[in-house]
């Protein structure tokens, strides 16, 4: 999924530290890349989290026009399917973890969100 902000005067080398924090907070392993005008956010989960594969958040533009992406390595998807094809070997307990994994990036996908939100209404307010 993506988002477009445009107007808001934010500080995107900031707005990258939050969403760095945000990661590190729910348990990944967290690296960045780039600058100006394009961040890469990079997180790896832990285990115990219940995620399958990397999640990767793109910041592209300048403070006043950015777009923000977010996006997963559809390694879920992957062990839902394999599991499918393989359920008469045992691969049901497969295509239960990925679904569970989805599931769990359906979840931190939406507050990924929320927090986005309230960090760019508090990078905006702090540059007035």
């Amino acid at each position: 999924m993506q988002e477009r902000w445009v107007g808001k005067n934010v500080d995107l080398q900031f707005l990258s530290e939050s969403i760095e924090n945000f990661f590190r907070d729910k348990g990944f392993r967290v690296t960045k890349d780039g600058s100006a005008p394009e961040y890469t956010i990079s997180a790896k989960p832990q285990q115990g989290i219940g995620i399958i594969g990397r999640v990767t958040v793109r910041i592209l533009g300048d403070p006043n026009d950015f777009l923000i992406e977010f996006s997963t390595s559809g390694h879920s998807r992957s062990a839902v399917k394999l599991g499918s094809i393989t359920t008469i070997f045992g691969g049901g307990s497969l295509v239960l973890r990925g679904l569970k994994s989805q599931e769990e990036l359906e979840k931190l996908e939406k507050v990924f969100w929320l927090h986005l939100e309230e960090a760019i209404i508090h990078l905006t307010n702090s540059t007035d």
